[in-house]
């Protein structure tokens, strides 16, 4: 192991698996387990008897590794303590302060600076940084202890049953980095873990076991041995030792090593605590607050007798819930009466204040529950919340459940309650799209039921999609019929998604540019003119020493100009090297000089563009609040987009709010200034709302900062475009010019800037005069003039329906006197009229059916009631009767109607 290891075969496939490493690990503990602690306090190395792990111990007489696998919850009390949260996080927190660590404050559960993750789900995720494929770490303290809230949805269904589930729980991630030129390894490790498990938590030191594990990245790009330690059947801490990497397919030490020590807290306030579940110590006035409100009566003594059992099910996994914990219950000698009046009520509450503290964490940190990205799981959840007071006929003040849970993290996280009114304006537009497709949802659900239909893994996953169908709705609505409804293994895994985003799809570089020098990028200089060097010339495509055109990215569009004359239409920049294409090949040679010229215009243009998005964003937020990111923007040189992340439909009032702020920034003065700064730094100084869009996977990125002329910071973000630093006159003022909802939880505003704004407001005025002069009206009149003539135009139309019925009424009176039963006939009339003689044809003569249409194409067929045709049918068999060659269009037997084509 100390050596280079090969890890790949001649395919580049992974040659080693966890299992392997667990192997080759433990033939040689003395490496990569033993510690100075387990030799002074007399641990031993054991082989348990059940699952065949490595594990130590200081109780010789001990034969199983302590997990709850093997050993039941032993550390509940009949008589629990009364541990709060954050008074068990003083003292922890205190141990660790005490022994050198700096307590640092919690990152984002929105995993902004990781572009592969939704969202945080382990405190280590706090300091990688990945670049160029290669993950690094940044820290601002070593060591450290850090509480992070966490979210992972794999366990949905776990949550309130097993006692130990959370979609929320705090990682306090106790790190130390670079060892061993910084930071302690193992032995120091075990140290402070034992003596924070036996002095804080209380745990006796025969009953700790530590097994033997390994712990690796899904690609294993860099992995360890681990340490878990386990009590009375509980899983505490996990002692990670990040060790080695692979890097070009071979296994080496890691010159920095990283200690990285999960601490479950609200595991730890569980034992200590005694209780039956960790819901109840870490929510207990929520859960008080929930109890009263709604009536449900918990009942701790009974609960207590299936707690043990029902922790160590796993729902996940499972196709029925109920019948699993059915089983537990009546081992405890529990009735069906006491698991469904009493113990399901109890796992909703505890479900509840979990999902509402998981939505509160990620409102606060800028998602919203939505179908797309990591809000499509914060949906599901919510919608959990739902179908609980439903089927529970809960009655209680969201509002006040939200207050308990900030307060009871008040001092650990005081950021909770400034979001709760955020929070509420986003459950009620919610709960309103939940009730508006409740009822759609159930009789979908009744038609499975009755029709003995299968839900697989993909029908589930339709059913949430499409119909807001969740497990836990189908289990109560199958419950409420009086029967069990079979439902496809990890029934909540099937419709979650995982916690890595999509990859976003890069454009493939047609040609080979390795071997090529990054190239020197003059436009952040505002160069606008060089003499260059090729450096590469193949086809079109021309790759230069030095350049003054930007490269398209960021949403912002690649400078146009020329090279020598040729037409510059695109340019790509691929790790570093600038492409240059051109719209006809040039015959460049390698080493030859070339004149480059940017379209000016142009570029100003994308400029003013770019700065206005800064400020569209930043006037956004201003308005609709901290949640509104930006989820993507384009700038071009006719216009410019943003998208923005908001639970509901921008109305025209935010619209305007947000125009009027962006321009009320631009007529008091703003202040544009670029630098790149660490990111580490850049972090510290604005936060992560610097990665708007998109993490920036650079260890020096480009700051973009927008001062107001009072030097207030108006925006800070890490962009790579090209702004207006000296030159924010260019951007003038700013229009939106048009918005949509481009999906779920998101809209798109479209703006434009500086020339473009001017060209659009000539033009509208324009349009003005010429409606003006249409009306024959001045253009201040123009709206009550145009009020006038749409009431004369709607009256119009009603005179055009009648005289249209009236035709109808008497087409088909001709037609309905023919003894033929089959009427195919072209008639010169539009579609409406078409369908209207159809209709009182069939409707008079019942025995009828009618095929009309017109020179365009336009067909409808109706079938009339005792006609016994198929007018589908009927269409299709009889369109060469038509003298047109197919029909394309749809319908019923009843109906059918579209296009006749030659």
């Amino acid at each position: 192991m100390q050596g280079v290891v090969p890890t790949k075969n001649l395919e580049g496939e992974l040659m080693i698996t966890k299992n392997e490493l667990i192997g080759e690990f433990s033939k040689k503990p003395e490496l990569y387990y033993n510690t100075k602690l387990f030799e002074t306090e007399g641990f031993v190395r054991k082989k348990c008897k059940g699952c065949g792990k490595f594990f130590w111990t200081a109780d010789e007489s001990r034969e199983y590794c302590g997990d709850s696998e093997h050993e039941g919850y032993s550390f509940m009390k009949q008589n629990p303590e009364d541990v709060s949260l954050e008074g068990f996080w003083s003292k922890f927190s205190k141990f660790f302060k005490d022994n050198g660590h700096e307590i640092i404050d919690r990152y984002p559960v929105v995993s902004r600076w990781r572009q592969d993750l939704y969202f945080t789900i382990a405190s280590i995720q706090d300091f990688q940084r990945i670049e160029n494929g290669n993950m690094s770490f940044e820290y601002n303290a070593n060591p450290l202890l850090v509480p992070q809230m966490c979210l992972r949805f794999n366990d949905i269904p776990n949550v309130g049953v097993t006692g130990r589930h959370f979609t929320s729980f705090i990682m306090a991630g106790q790190t130390a980095f670079n060892y061993p030129k910084e930071g302690y390894w193992r032995d120091k490790t075990i140290e402070l873990n034992f003596e924070a498990l036996t002095k804080i938590v209380g745990v006796k030191k025969k009953d700790i076991t530590y097994i033997e594990d390994v712990w690796a990245m899904g690609d294993f790009s860099e992995f360890g041995p681990s340490l878990e330690a386990y009590s009375g059947g509980l899983e505490m801490v996990n002692n990670v030792f990040t060790q080695f990497e692979y890097s070009n397919g071979v296994r080496k030490e890691l010159k920095g090593k990283v200690v990285d020590v999960g601490w479950g807290l609200e595991r730890l306030v569980w034992f200590k605590s005694g209780a039956q579940t960790a819901y109840d110590p870490v929510f207990k006035n929520a859960l008080s607050y929930l109890h009263k409100s709604t009536g449900i009566k918990p009942n701790i003594a009974l609960y207590s007798k299936v707690a043990g059992a029902f922790g160590k099910i796993d729902l996940s996994e499972l196709k029925s819930f109920d019948d699993v914990e059915l089983k537990a219950v009546e081992t405890a000698g529990l009735s069906k009466a006491d698991y469904y009046d009493i113990i399901k009520p109890m796992q909703a509450a505890y479900a509840i204040v979990d999902h509402a503290k998981t939505l509160l964490f990620a409102v606060t940190d800028g998602a919203l529950p939505s179908n797309v990205g990591g809000g499509y799981n914060l949906r599901i959840i919510l919608r959990r919340i739902f179908d609980f007071v439903s089927k529970y006929h809960m009655e209680f003040d969201m509002k006040e459940l939200l207050s308990l849970i900030a307060k009871s993290m008040s001092h650990m996280y005081p950021e909770l309650s400034e979001n709760i009114e955020d929070m509420l304006k986003i459950i009620g537009v919610e709960r309103q799209r939940y009730d508006n497709t409740k009822s759609a949802a159930i009789k979908t659900v009744t038609t499975i039921i009755e029709k003995h239909e299968k839900i697989t893994p993909e029908r589930m996953r339709t059913l949430y999609e499409s119909n807001g169908i969740t497990p836990d709705l189908i289990n109560s609505v199958a419950a409420s019929k009086g029967v069990t409804l079979e439902l496809p293994e990890n029934a909540y895994t099937s419709i979650i998604k995982g916690d890595f985003a999509e990859k976003e799809k890069k454009k493939k570089t047609e040609i080979d540019i390795s071997g090529i020098k990054p190239t020197t990028k003059l436009f952040y200089d505002f160069e606008t003119e060089s003499d260059s060097k090729v450096l590469f010339a193949e086809s079109n495509i021309v790759v230069l020493d030095k350049t003054p055109f930007y490269a398209e990215s960021g949403g912002q569009e690649a400078d146009h100009g020329t090279i020598n004359g040729i037409k510059v239409t695109d340019v790509q920049s691929t790790n570093g090297v600038i492409l240059h294409y051109l719209d006809k090949p040039a015959n460049f040679k390698i080493g030859e000089k070339v004149h480059c010229s940017v379209n000016e215009k142009r570029r100003s243009q994308l400029i003013a563009h770019h700065t206005a998005t800064h400020l569209m964003s930043a006037s956004a937020r201003k308005v609709l609040g901290k949640h509104a990111w930006q989820e993507g923007a384009h700038k071009s040189a006719s216009k410019a987009h943003i998208d923005i992340a908001h639970y509901e439909k921008l109305s025209d009032e935010q619209i305007r709010a947000i125009e009027e702020q962006a321009n009320a920034y631009l007529q008091n003065g703003i202040k544009v200034i670029m630098h790149e700064i660490s990111r580490a730094e850049a972090e510290s100084k604005f936060g992560f709302s610097i990665y708007q869009g998109h993490g920036v996977p650079v260890s020096m990125p480009r700051i973009v900062e927008i001062y107001d002329m009072d030097g207030n910071l108006i925006d800070a973000e890490a962009c790579g475009g090209i702004h207006a630093m000296g030159r924010e006159s260019i951007i003038g003022m700013i229009k939106v010019i048009g918005s949509q909802r481009i999906h779920d939880g998101i809209d798109r505003l479209e703006y434009v800037a500086g020339n473009a704004a001017y060209k659009y407001v000539l033009s509208i005025e324009k349009e003005i005069r010429k409606a003006s002069y249409a009306l024959k009206t001045d253009p201040g009149k123009l709206a009550q003039s145009a009020e006038l003539a749409s009431k004369q135009l709607d009256e119009y139309r009603k005179q055009v329906s009648s005289l249209k019925s009236i035709e109808s009424s008497k087409v088909a009176n001709e037609f309905s006197e023919s003894k033929s039963a089959e009427i195919i006939k072209s008639l010169d009339y539009d579609f409406e009229t078409l369908r209207r003689i159809a209709t009182k044809i069939v409707d008079e003569s019942p025995e009828k059916i009618a095929l009309l249409y017109n020179p365009e194409g336009n067909a409808v067929c109706i079938a009339g009631s005792d006609s016994g045709k198929d007018a589908s049918k009927f269409i299709n068999e009889n369109v060469k009767k038509t003298g047109f060659s197919s029909f394309k269009g749809g319908g019923s037997k009843r109906i059918a109607q579209g296009m006749l084509l030659k």
